[in-house]
């Protein structure tokens, strides 16, 4: 077909079924005035609005694509162009004086100043807290001192692979800082501010070493001592005691028990609920250990913080949390070296369930709070007396295996076999 066909109400069969001609058409709707669906030689499909500027047939013929893969989003779509261009407003101009402005913001901008939008428009206002706090700290302590000063446009994947090996000293900050990079500029490109396609943050990142260190249970025990004593020595407030005490006793993220809060409690049904965890609506069960610490602590009438901070009214800081757990390991003489962190607590808790034979692996995954089993299986890990131990005895069992058969049947050498 080489001209325009009749109106017809384009559906997802008209669309399916148009097919390629030797020139140019488009299918216009019925519907709505200069709605159109444009198939090319190529074989290629678009919706569009056509429309004339003001002065009837005497104005410009204009085109904006639409850009839907659905018929009925792109009739929507068409309908708000239809009421802009009825209401006065040339849409396809717009667009264009809007690409100007991307375009001047482009040459204006640095990476410092879409990195400062990005947390304020994007992060501050769909992520939790705990997450746009360390993506604003990446931000201000590592990514804007590096590259901030690059115009937006002009960042490459060399610019962003020389801050990475500037930072290698810290590696899991170095790769996080890329991360948190990448999320800017997709968001850049979402906006226009950057082609699409352009991420300059998609650099190979060097694998990093899986953390094997894991707490002894001597070790834990002299943790909970060290806490009693420096508590009892008003080397440590009660409420980051209370803190440190119930990341042994429960395994929950540092952020997850700064956040707790009496309300979402039921001491009843034994459930602690976290409406906006890190992984969205969260539930873990809570068991005696942890009850009894609950139902001692101290509570202030009118906070609802379990672990309130120095300030009532604001949550215990995972910071302040920190520092208590890094007294606690030097008055415990625990080494963990660059392991060391309260995320080692929810590291020894989770090992404990995911190697307890009894529990099935979904509800090992309930308590620990885990909703892949990818992330369940990293927290699997074992202690190096247990390999050890596992090793020897499945020798022994192997070497029995063989004794066994050897015992149950004769050795024949065939002639002229040695």
């Amino acid at each position: 077909m080489a001209t325009d066909s009749p109106k017809v109400r384009i559906t997802k069969s008209v669309f399916a079924e148009a097919q390629a001609a030797d020139r140019e058409y488009v299918i216009w709707d019925s519907r709505i005035a200069g709605f159109g669906l444009r198939v090319r030689p190529t074989g290629s499909k678009s919706f569009i609005f056509a429309y004339r500027t003001a002065g009837g047939r005497a104005g410009q013929y204009r085109r904006v694509t639409i850009k839907a893969s659905n018929p009925e989003v792109a009739l929507e779509r068409a309908k708000e162009l239809s009421g802009q261009h009825h209401g006065g407003i040339d849409p396809a101009g717009q667009r264009a004086e809007e690409k100007k402005e991307l375009a001047a913001a482009r040459r204006i901008l640095s990476v410092g100043d879409v990195l400062d939008s990005f947390v304020t428009d994007h992060a501050k206002e769909r992520l939790a807290t705990k997450t746009w706090t360390e993506y604003e700290r990446i931000v201000d302590k590592l990514l804007k001192p590096a590259i901030g000063a690059i115009k937006i446009d002009a960042l490459e994947p060399k610019d962003v692979a020389g801050m990475y090996h500037d930072q290698r000293a810290k590696p899991t900050q170095a790769a996080l800082a890329v991360r948190v990079l990448s999320s800017a500029m997709s968001w850049a490109e979402e906006n226009g501010l950057r082609p699409a396609g352009s991420n300059p943050a998609r650099i190979r990142l060097k694998g990093s070493r899986r953390r094997q260190r894991l707490f002894t249970e001597p070790e834990v025990a002299r943790l909970q001592a060290a806490v009693t004593t420096l508590e009892r020595e008003k080397n440590l407030t009660a409420t980051v005691a209370l803190g440190l005490r119930l990341l042994f006793a429960t395994g929950c993220r540092a952020g997850e028990i700064c956040e707790l809060k009496w309300s979402n409690l039921d001491l009843a049904e034994g459930i602690a609920r976290w409406p906006a965890s890190k992984t969205g609506y969260l539930e873990k069960p809570i068991t005696g250990e942890a009850s009894t610490l609950l139902k001692k602590a101290p509570r202030i009438v009118g906070v609802d913080w379990v672990c309130p901070g120095s300030d009532p009214k604001k949550a215990l800081r995972v910071e302040t949390l920190e520092a208590g757990f890094e007294r606690a390991m030097t008055a415990a003489s625990v080494i963990a070296g660059e392991n060391a962190s309260l995320h080692l607590i929810r590291h020894w808790f989770a090992t404990k369930i995911y190697t307890d034979k009894d529990i099935p692996l979904p509800v090992q995954m309930a308590i620990v709070g885990h909703k892949s089993v990818a992330t369940a299986m990293r927290y699997a890990h074992v202690n190096r007396a247990d390999v050890q131990k596992a090793a020897a005895t499945a020798a022994k069992k192997r070497v029995a295996a063989v004794k066994a058969a050897g015992k149950r049947g004769k050795v024949v050498v065939l002639e002229g076999r040695k």
